[in-house]
């Protein structure tokens, strides 16, 4: 297996891949389609913000994972609006799905009120990671997550930070192995956040909010 950046000639792979490893109510993009699923990845390959990391094996894509250097939902659902108006038109009963609304305009139960330190220039932030059905216990998504760390480092981040469906347990326990700190500063009523210091400094300014 090998872990490199992905390309414009993965998208294809990913999207299917991301279709096939989570349910049609997880999130937004899936509550709205492939064809909004492909757009994100593709705004995520090809922004100067962010980058996809794939995890390889005998030219089969097993394993993803996407970072973007700072806040990335209103950058990624602008350049994606097309598609997601298209998707839209194309079921108008998506209109009327409070859940797509509720996710996708959710804010972190413990930041109200308080800096948005997510905003902090150098904390960036994993926006999604999946692993293969056949694959999925074999240590591929601990190795994709550590290896965000020496990238997002050489792009300048000071810090990884990554949220989890709390029932998420498998994926939750891949972050407390890796070393990464469970942040009650970001929860929401269902996900839990981890993080990742990559400069001690940082971490430190951090600590002092």
């Amino acid at each position: 297996m090998k872990i490199r950046k992905a390309a414009l000639k993965d998208l294809a792979k990913i999207t299917d891949l991301h279709c096939r490893s989570f349910k049609h109510e997880d999130h937004v993009p899936m509550i709205l389609g492939p064809h909004y699923i492909k757009a994100t990845y593709r705004w995520l390959i090809t922004s100067n913000k962010a980058y996809v990391l794939v995890a390889e094996k005998e030219d089969l894509i097993i394993g993803l994972v996407a970072v973007c250097d700072g806040p990335f939902a209103v950058p990624m659902f602008i350049a994606c609006l097309p598609e997601f108006v298209l998707s839209l038109i194309m079921k108008p009963k998506r209109i009327f799905n409070k859940q797509l609304w509720k996710r996708l305009f959710r804010t972190s139960d413990n930041v109200k009120g308080k800096k948005n330190i997510a905003g902090i220039p150098g904390f960036a932030q994993m926006t999604i990671g999946a692993v293969d059905q056949n694959y999925r216990g074999l240590g591929v998504f601990s190795e994709l997550i550590d290896a965000t760390r020496d990238v997002s480092k050489t792009r300048g981040s000071k810090a990884i930070r990554a949220g989890v469906y709390e029932t998420n347990r498998s994926s939750r326990r891949v972050f407390v192995k890796s070393g990464w700190k469970e942040m009650d500063y970001f929860k929401t009523e269902d996900t839990i956040f981890y993080t990742v210091f990559l400069d001690n400094d940082f971490a430190e300014r951090m600590a002092d909010l």
